[in-house]
C-alpha cells in the first residue's frame, strides 16, 4: 500500500473542506488516472469535478496516462474563469 496526496485548490478545497485529501492504494494505482478513479470513489462529492482539472507534480504538469509520481503527490487545478 501507498499513500497518494492531493493537493486541492479553489472549489475543491472547499467541497472536501481542506486543503489536502489523502488516499491509500495499492500496488496496481499506477496512473495519475487510476488514482484520480480512486479518490472518486472514496471522496464521491469531488467526482464531478475532477475530469476537468489540470493535475500537477512539482512544477510539472502531468497527463493521466504518466505514472503517480514518485512521491506520492499531486496537485488538483480546477479550471479559472473570468477576466
Amino acid at each position: 500500500m501507498k499513500q497518494i496526496v492531493f493537493e486541492l485548490f479553489a472549489n475543491l478545497e472547499r467541497l472536501a473542506g481542506s486543503g489536502t485529501c489523502s488516499v491509500q492504494a495499492h500496488d496496481e494505482v499506477g496512473t495519475v488516472a487510476e488514482a484520480l478513479a480512486l479518490l472518486a470513489r472514496e471522496r464521491p462529492e469531488l467526482a464531478a469535478s475532477l475530469d476537468r482539472c489540470a493535475c500537477v507534480a512539482g512544477d510539472t504538469i502531468v497527463r493521466r496516462a504518466d505514472p503517480v509520481p514518485a512521491d506520492g503527490r499531486i496537485a488538483l487545478l480546477p479550471p479559472v474563469a473570468g477576466g
